[in-house]
């Protein structure tokens, strides 16, 4: 506020005067009037005596107050300042998401304010704080969420830590050796309810929740050489990978979680055969050595695949967490593929070391069925232990695949190999590995009309079994080997021995008596010379020899009788031609 100086004695304000420092107070410099005299409130009041002046303070009048309308731009700045506050705080306030825990089973990697939260490389949070836990079995990550982040936080959502993992099969996480760890958050399904504390997963999942295929569940009657992670193939082609697996209560089957990618869960169907791609196969049979693997990397870290029959391709697509049993080989999954399987059985009672279960069974070398179980039983009627095999047919295998399948099981049931006249026979596959299998061989019933019935054990035919391969063969030497010990060589020999003695004696008779007829053989001789040497004069020119007279008369009569021969060809060619001559004769014009 300002004071004005009024001077009822018309002293002019422009009069200059010393004014007293005890005189001046306040920001005017004026000293206000005292209570009671002059105006109080800036305004004349009649009657109010003026202060006298003194010499040390000039001539000055009332003072009177006067309030100030106009608005100082001072005030701004803090106004100004204190909005700023505000719009800040509400930045900062609007910016924050909520607050979270994740627990993890240690801290490898993350740092207080420098690791982040992320999803599909975008950051979502800041770590605000590591805790150990009390009993030092756990860390607790205090996170600080972003508020686009605050929708994702259910129950649904997963967190793990990014860093470099090296494993048999799979290489991850090799970008932050540059950049260190974060923690990915899959956000889940939808519809989750709100959640702030959560428990990390150790090894991040095989599956995000925005990544589109199906998981099926898979028994297997081991795990072998598989792990999380492994490869799914279809057709050589990695179409996706196995997420888990469970072992249960440790007596049943092994429990597998498979995803498969889109588009390729289309070629999932409910007749779909899984088996154990892991490793190298290697087979040795008839055919020589077989060698199968699907990838390195199923070598090393194991992997799975699947096929679906032709016939079947047309079906459906399996739905998801579907399930399928694990077989142990692609052999075993495509006898699987055969739904019609007619059981037999057979016994051996020779050895039947090297057949096991799958082992093929063929017709003229044609695989219809496998062995499904070898095992040694007693048989009571011969009182020995003999060898049970069991074995199935798949008359699939040989029937057209346009038949009907009920007319398939019909003459499957109607075909020749179902009676007696057909034995099983045990051959050797590979001399190298002893490996064997079952044929099928007709027999001859040796002319009998007489119908054998087969036993039947359960719902399996009862089929007659002889010995082959190298085991028969052995078994055949073996007889003959016997039959030959049985031979009574040393009563042979003491035969020809005597036999050899009375020849020689005979020999020695026949020498006695014939040593005088040899004597006159010289002469006989020289007497057989002399009649041929006159034989040979009698043949001479004047006898039989080439110039005599009986030598031209016989070549005369040779040539006569050609010429009778040359003329009965010539009637004998003529009545060839006319049969009727021999009747009318021959006629005058013909020759």
């Amino acid at each position: 506020m300002k004071f004005q100086a009024n001077d009822s004695q018309s002293q002019s304000q422009s009069q200059t005067q010393d004014v007293h420092p005890s005189a001046t107070e306040g920001t005017s410099g004026v000293r206000p009037p005292p209570r009671g005299e002059g105006a109080r409130d800036g305004r004349d009041h009649p009657g109010t005596p003026d202060r006298p002046a003194s010499p040390d303070h000039p001539d000055v009048g009332n003072a009177h107050l006067k309030p100030h309308g106009k608005f100082s731009w001072i005030w701004l700045i803090p106004i100004v300042a204190g909005a700023l506050v505000v719009y800040l705080a509400y930045i900062n306030y609007a910016k924050h998401g909520p607050t979270i825990t994740v627990t993890f089973s240690g801290a490898d990697g993350l740092q207080v304010d420098q690791t982040l939260v992320k999803h599909k490389a975008v950051g979502l949070g800041t770590v605000e704080d590591i805790e150990l836990a009390r009993d030092m079995s756990h860390v607790t990550v205090k996170i600080q969420m972003d508020a686009t982040a605050k929708d994702i936080m259910t129950d649904h959502a997963r967190f793990w830590v990014v860093r470099p993992r090296f494993s048999a099969g799979n290489i991850s996480g090799i970008e932050t050796l540059v950049s260190g760890a974060y923690i990915e958050v899959d956000p889940g399904a939808p519809g989750g309810k709100k959640e702030t504390h959560f428990t990390g997963l150790e090894q991040p999942p095989g599956r995000t929740s925005d990544e589109p295929g199906h998981v099926f569940l898979i028994k297997a009657d081991k795990l072998g050489s598989l792990s999380s992670g492994a490869p799914v193939y279809y057709r050589d082609v990695e179409v996706g990978e196995l997420l888990s697996y469970d072992l249960g209560d440790g007596l049943g089957p092994v429990s597998l979680r498979v995803f498969v990618r889109a588009p390729y869960d289309k070629f999932v169907h409910p007749q779909t055969r899984f088996w154990n791609a892991s490793g190298i196969s290697i087979v040795m049979g008839s055919e020589g050595m077989h060698v199968e693997l699907e990838s390195i990397q199923s070598v090393i870290s194991g992997g799975l695949a699947f096929e679906t029959p032709r016939i079947n391709e047309q079906d459906p697509p399996a739905e998801d967490n579907a399930q399928f049993h694990l077989f142990e080989d692609k052999a075993k999954a495509d006898s699987a593929f055969y739904q019609v399987n007619i059981h037999y059985v057979t016994y051996f009672e020779t050895s039947v070391q090297g057949l096991s279960n799958g082992a093929p069974v063929q017709l003229f070398g044609v695989q219809i069925g496998s062995v499904t179980d070898v095992k040694l039983v007693y048989d009571e009627d011969k009182k020995q232990m003999v060898a049970r095999v069991a074995f199935d047919l798949q008359p699939e295998r040989i029937l057209s695949k346009t038949e009907p399948t009920n007319a398939a099981v019909a003459n499957a049931q109607k075909m020749p190999f179902v009676d007696a006249s057909v034995h099983v026979v045990l051959e050797s596959s590979s001399l190298l590995t002893g490996a064997k299998d079952l044929s099928l061989v007709y027999k001859s019933n040796d002319g009998s009309k007489t119908q054998i019935s087969l036993q039947k054990e359960g719902d399996a035919t009862v089929l007659p079994s002889q010995g082959g391969g190298v085991d028969n063969l052995t078994a055949q030497l073996s007889d003959v080997a016997t039959k030959v010990n049985k031979i009574p060589f040393e009563d042979i020999g003491n035969n020809i021995d005597a036999m050899t003695k009375s020849f020689n004696h005979l020999a020695n008779q026949v020498d006695q008596k014939a040593t005088p007829a040899l004597a006159q053989l010289p002469g006989i001789m020289a007497s057989a010379q002399g009649a041929m040497d006159k034989a040979n004069g009698a043949l001479g020119d004047q006898g039989y020899g080439q110039n005599s007279q009986f030598q031209h008369g016989l070549e005369r009569l040779t040539n006569q009788m050609n010429d009778a021969m040359r003329n009965v060809r010539v009637l004998a060619d003529y009545l060839d031609r006319h049969p009727e001559a021999l009747i009318r004769g021959r006629s005058g014009g013909e020759k």
